[in-house]
């Protein structure tokens, strides 16, 4: 894909850096000349080096032909001008960084696909481990009360392991819960979990499961630990 990030920040940059080994043709527009000369020499990524509420500096960086842009600026007003901009020529998909909920219908209105409410993000995530320590947070499956977890096998379990089979029979992993990957450290690699599969003590397991299942999930684990 053809994607372009407004902002070459540690947000915008990190992403970009992820985008290009997807190989997606990457373009990042910041205003900071050194910042983007330095982008360009440790990553070879294109930089535009100009505004990106500006018209020349985003037809120069491809506007036309893109397929996806993310305004990952500091300021909520500077991406909401880039979103607009964006939506003028075009682009299908928007994606946008937002601090201030007082931007959400604004940037809905301006046509972004996805809003990154920050701070609600850093708040839900806090919260949610704070209250469930044995659980972390991965990622808000958007749309939808659904999160994406990972969580570490009881070290008290049988050392033969257990298949995914039979752990998805019981306690709360037999119901709204779909097993997305395990990681066995040892090994290091990530199986893609089937019935056969088996889970060791101190395994990693990835989970997706309903935000009202995580607190009876937490108790469940610590059950296990303790009676182990």
């Amino acid at each position: 894909m053809y994607i372009i990030i407004a902002g070459g920040g540690i947000s915008g940059t990190s992403l970009a850096k992820v985008l290009t080994h997807r190989r997606d043709d990457v373009v990042i527009i910041d205003q900071n000349r050194e910042r983007c000369e330095q982008l360009y020499a440790e990553t070879g990524m294109m930089t535009i080096n100009g505004g990106a509420a500006d018209i020349g500096t985003l037809r120069e960086a491809g506007i036309d032909k893109a397929e996806v842009a993310i305004g990952a600026l500091y300021r909520d007003s500077d991406n909401l001008t880039f979103a607009i901009l964006a939506r003028s020529f075009g682009v299908p998909r928007i994606m946008v960084k937002m601090r201030d909920p007082a931007y959400l219908e604004a940037f809905r209105q301006a046509g972004a696909n996805t809003i990154c409410n920050m701070n609600e993000l850093f708040q839900n995530k806090v919260m949610m481990e704070l209250e469930n320590p044995n659980i972390q947070i991965i990622t808000h499956l958007e749309g939808i009360n659904t999160q994406l977890v990972m969580i570490r096998f009881p070290q008290t379990g049988d050392p033969d392991g257990i298949t995914i089979q039979e752990l998805s029979t019981q306690g709360v992993f037999a119901k709204n819960c779909v097993f997305a990957g395990i990681l066995n450290e040892k090994a290091e690699k990530i199986v893609m979990p089937r019935g056969a599969d088996r889970v060791y003590p101190g395994d990693k397991l990835f989970l997706v499961v309903d935000n009202e299942r995580i607190p009876e999930m937490s108790r469940y684990l610590d059950m296990m630990e303790k009676e182990g």
